[in-house]
């Protein structure tokens, strides 16, 4: 039997925090050039494909899943919403986990769970796209050990957030900053530092650690996201493709001094 290498739950197992990147920009050979480069300078565990902020169509997508197969990082999608149809998608092409936005309450988050998993245990229609070309795959069996994260973005959701975390079935549950923080009417920001939202951290990190499951959350800093790792997140953010050029053609402008 072959189950993908996962990277994520190998970066656990080594009793640390996973590395996430994010990817929104679309195109094939930047996905290529950052996944090789996090791969062979060991910077990354696992690559997000933002489905729902980012420009990702579906052809997009499975050029990038295979980019990032192909160095060894553990592809991942954040989905654009809890839709049965595009999470069976990004399955079949052989993602290792889904980041589910905007899940308020625990009908939503079984449904995530369903979504993921093949019959009896949900009702994912089985069409092995990718997962079943290589010799000796399962894809049933591989089907268990995808990650299901649902995102903790609203009041709502971070009221409920000790029942959703015990949703079974779920893996986790993944904090969004910037969305909590406008539901929480601080306005938009990452890595941000308002007693407020440390506070819904620690409310996140307490329901995921009573459910026996892991927490996640997004930065694009990455010192930002080593304090959210000591915190206890198991899986945190620490590069983000838009913020990482922004960042880098501002000191290319502070660096060139004529």
């Amino acid at each position: 039997m072959v189950i993908e290498i996962d990277t994520v739950r190998a970066a656990w197992a080594a009793g640390r925090a996973a590395r996430n990147g994010w990817l929104t920009v679309p195109d094939p050979h930047l996905v290529e050039v950052v996944a090789a480069y996090a791969a062979g300078h060991d910077v990354l565990d696992a690559l997000t494909l933002d489905l729902q902020h980012g420009l990702f169509d579906r052809a997009g997508t499975a050029h990038a899943v295979r980019a990032i197969e192909a160095h060894g990082l553990a592809p991942l999608v954040r989905l654009p919403a809890v839709e049965e149809s595009t999470i069976g998608f990004v399955l079949d092409l052989g993602v290792r986990g889904v980041i589910a936005p905007m899940v308020s309450d625990v009908d939503v988050a079984a449904e995530l769970v369903a979504a993921c998993r093949y019959p009896p245990a949900g009702r994912r229609s089985f069409g092995p796209v990718r997962t079943a070309l290589r010799a000796g795959a399962d894809p049933v069996a591989a089907a268990d050990t995808v990650l299901a994260f649902a995102m903790i973005e609203t009041a709502d959701a971070l009221d409920r957030a000790p029942e959703i975390a015990a949703v079974p079935g779920l893996d986790g549950l993944f904090v969004g900053p910037g969305d909590l923080g406008v539901a929480l009417g601080l306005g938009p920001a990452q890595d941000r530092g308002e007693p407020a939202i440390h506070d819904a951290f620690r409310r996140v990190l307490d329901a995921c650690a009573a459910a026996g499951v892991r927490a996640a959350v997004h930065a694009t800093d990455p010192g930002y996201a080593a304090a959210r790792a000591a915190d206890g997140f198991a899986l945190v953010t620490t590069w983000s493709d838009v913020p990482a050029l922004a960042a880098g053609l501002d000191a290319a402008k502070a660096g060139f001094v004529a």
